[in-house]
């Protein structure tokens, strides 16, 4: 005989894994953390699977917990737009949006678009993390993240926004100093390196079909671009940073673009979300914002 789904349940089910516990989804729900834990547990009965690992100190999915989870959000989102068909209603976006993003190319980015939406969708609230950080956006109760670079392999939708490039960066006083009129020169300079895992101090650049790796001399690193650009102003060294980060001290002559025709691979930029179909108005809305507004020069 086949397990019975009660939606009831699988809302709950749901809270949890995004509040990380039952005494977080109980106060969401305004229920009591007795019935929010029997439920999930009716529901664990109910498939003859374990869903969650409980301790004294936390709480995390199993694998098939986590794999159900995506799953139950559809069949909620499903529910949903089946009521909302049946009863002839359109769904204004509402509620509480919650989003995750770098720090500047969240500031510089996403701040501006979401700023926008909020004023096209009065009954939405936001909520806005930037952070350094790697943030899960499941276990974070988040409902959508920007992320930069290739995607790991995830259960997490993602929706392609646009992409950028990386340009060699130096103010004029610094290229006073170290002339720099080809890529070798790169090895013996001052260089303003971004701080991310399993870095090398190396930086690989591209000219056409040609592709060089080049072990560069740290002067400073940081995991902020913006310190980079900061110190690359002041003469420090000279930085391998985004184009639309650096496109303002450029025009302000402020920096100069050295070595124009090297640049960095394509680095696609993704609006990931955890819901494999059906989305919530907010989510698909603020998402569909993003893509149809966001304007990236790669150059």
């Amino acid at each position: 005989m086949k397990p019975v789904l009660d939606l009831e349940s699988l809302s709950h089910y749901c809270l949890v894994v995004q509040e990380g516990s039952f005494t977080g989804a109980a106060k969401k729900l305004t229920a009591s953390k007795a019935t929010v834990s029997r439920n999930v547990a009716l529901l664990e009965e109910s498939l003859g699977v374990q869903l969650l690992i409980r301790t004294t100190r936390s709480l995390r999915t199993t694998e098939i917990g986590r794999d159900f989870y995506h799953r139950a959000l559809g069949i909620l989102g499903a529910s949903d737009e089946a009521v909302a068909a049946v009863t002839s209603t359109t769904r204004d976006p509402s509620g509480l949006l919650r989003i995750a993003a770098g720090v500047e190319f969240g500031t510089e980015f996403v701040m501006p678009k979401l700023t926008e939406y909020l004023k096209l969708h009065p009954q939405v609230q936001a909520e806005l993390e930037l952070s350094g950080r790697f943030i899960d956006l499941v276990h974070e109760g988040f409902d959508v993240g920007i992320r930069i670079g290739a995607l790991d392999d995830s259960t997490l939708s993602s929706r392609k926004l646009g992409s950028l490039r990386y340009g060699l960066y130096a103010s004029p006083e610094f290229l006073k100093q170290y002339p720099i009129r080809k890529i070798e020169t790169l090895k013996q300079v001052p260089a303003l390196i971004f701080n991310r895992p399993g870095h090398h101090s190396e930086w690989t650049l591209l000219k056409g079909e040609t592709e060089r790796s080049l072990k560069v001399q740290a002067r400073m690193i940081s995991n902020n671009q913006w310190s980079l650009r900061t110190a690359a102003i002041a003469g420090l060294g000279i930085t391998f940073s985004p184009t639309i980060l650096m496109n303002e001290a450029v025009r302000s002559k402020k920096l100069v673009h050295v070595l124009p025709e090297w640049t960095s691979p394509e680095i696609p930029i993704h609006a990931v979300f955890p819901s494999q179909r059906y989305l919530a108005p907010k989510v698909r809305s603020f998402v569909d914002h993003l893509a149809r507004t966001l304007t990236l020069s790669t150059r």
